[in-house]
C-alpha cells in the first residue's frame, strides 16, 4: 500500500478511531510512532514466520545484493 492510498482509505473514516498493530503474539498495540525506512522487498517470503518484506536500519543489512530497496514507513509501537 502507498500513502496516498492509506490516506484515502483514513479519509473515510472518523478521524477519532484509535489506529493499531497486531501484537506480537495476540491482541492489539496503539500505534506512536510513524518511521520512514528504506525497505528491502521480499526479503523474507520463504519464512512463514517473518512479514514478507524487510525494514533495514543500515543499507549493509540487506539479505540480497540483488534484492529491490524501496522508500517505506513503519507504523510502530
Amino acid at each position: 500500500m502507498k500513502v496516498k492510498d492509506l490516506i484515502q482509505e483514513l479519509q473515510k473514516l472518523d478521524p477519532e478511531l484509535l489506529v493499531v498493530v497486531a501484537g506480537y503474539e495476540g491482541g492489539v498495540d496503539e500505534v506512536k510512532n510513524l518511521t520512514q525506512y528504506k525497505i528491502e522487498l521480499d526479503a523474507h517470503k520463504d519464512w512463514a514466520f517473518f512479514g514478507d518484506h524487510s525494514a533495514l536500519y543500515d543499507i549493509e543489512d540487506r539479505f540480497s545484493l540483488s534484492s529491490t530497496i524501496v522508500d517505506g514507513v513503519k507504523l510502530e509501537k
